[in-house]
């Protein structure tokens, strides 16, 4: 089996509504383009046999929110009719977005499909704080207009820990529960001044005390030891998740890898970006100077708009420098270390 048909991460849009402060949006303004793919893209450049292969697609991205692509719901549609069995997960801000567009969506997915919110607060004032842009009250009427026309579709609601939030974690569980949301996801982020002092702030001496200048960090139960993001989720129904069908797919993959690697197993994805450029994973696609080799072998060699998804496979490079996983975000992220034990899987 070619791993990289398992798990597909499409970045479907570059445009957002929101202005989060440590999205690659804000942090990189200067190299941000404002793209998205087409259903003629997924027809003519990915093409049948491919999206019929493919197990999972996370619609999610580095730099915008797949429900801004204005052909969404056609992409979505289009897919499902090609290829029934497949899992599609949409992780969104949920703003922004009428009821009809909601009830629309509702049409398309089914039980195999998920749904993640991404909201931060408990209401308009407190989610604003890291969502700064988002509109909590279209976010509550997407949510309900969905619901009331599908229940079958998994429902997550994730959640980042920052400081604002830390102490409310369990009124936002109370309130996915009451909205029928089937699993409350809280992410442990990496992205503060305890990581990366020069960048958020750091822990500065102050008097006799230490004084943490990132005004977003929480406590430190709150973030990972290393440089990877950590989940934790809290089940809030019985709902059967087909997800975790693949999941143990790749568990089985695992067992037979004598030297297993995150990218290979692909529990991340593989990442397409609204450029329609193609790279191993999300990390190596993020527009930081770091990924400066990956992101112009992306615009050059492994661009789906000038070769098919098997020419890029068959590159000299995939089939030998890729496979050194000596890049930054490689040693950072994806150690033999990070994939032992069940809970990674979590951390797609």
């Amino acid at each position: 089996m070619n791993l990289s048909l398992i798990h597909w991460h499409i970045e479907l849009s570059s445009i957002c509504t929101l202005k989060c402060p440590r999205c690659p949006r804000a942090e990189v303004p200067e190299t941000l383009l404002n793209r998205q793919l087409t259903l003629d893209f997924f027809k003519n450049q990915i093409g049948i046999d491919v999206v019929q292969q493919i197990k999972r697609i996370t619609f999610c991205g580095n730099d915008g929110d797949p429900i801004y692509c204005r052909e969404f719901l056609d992409i979505c549609k289009w897919i499902k009719e090609v290829n029934p069995d497949i899992c599609l997960v949409i992780v969104t801000n949920g703003s922004h977005k009428k009821a009809q567009w909601w009830e629309d969506l509702a049409t398309i997915l089914n039980n195999r499909d998920e749904i993640h919110f991404s909201v931060d607060g408990w209401d308009q004032a407190s989610n604003e704080q890291y969502r700064v842009n988002s509109d909590y009250d279209s976010i509550l009427n997407g949510i309900t207009t969905f619901r009331e026309h599908n229940s079958d579709t998994y429902f997550v609601w994730a959640a980042i820990a920052f400081k604002f939030n830390e102490d409310e974690i369990d009124t936002l569980k109370q309130n996915a529960l009451q909205l029928g949301f089937d699993c409350f996801q809280l992410t442990l982020s990496t992205k503060f001044g305890i990581k990366y002092p020069n960048v958020y702030g750091d822990i500065v001496p102050v008097g006799m005390h230490f004084e943490n200048k990132d005004s977003l960090q929480p406590s430190a139960k709150y973030i990972p030891n290393g440089h990877r993001f950590e989940r934790v989720e809290t089940l809030l129904s019985d709902k059967k998740r087909f997800s975790n069908e693949i999941k143990r797919l790749y568990k089985d993959i695992i067992e037979d890898l004598d030297d297993p690697k995150l990218c290979l197993v692909g529990s991340k994805g593989v990442f397409l970006n609204s450029h329609g450029e193609f790279y191993p994973c999300c990390w190596v696609a993020t527009r930081y100077e770091a990924n400066n080799k990956w992101i112009e072998l992306g615009k050059t060699n492994f661009n789906l708009y000038n070769k098919t998804f098997n020419e890029v496979m068959d590159d000299e490079f995939w089939q030998n420098d890729f496979l050194k996983f000596d890049s930054l975000e490689c040693k950072n992220k994806c150690t033999n270390n990070s994939i032992k034990g069940d809970d990674f899987l979590l951390n797609w």
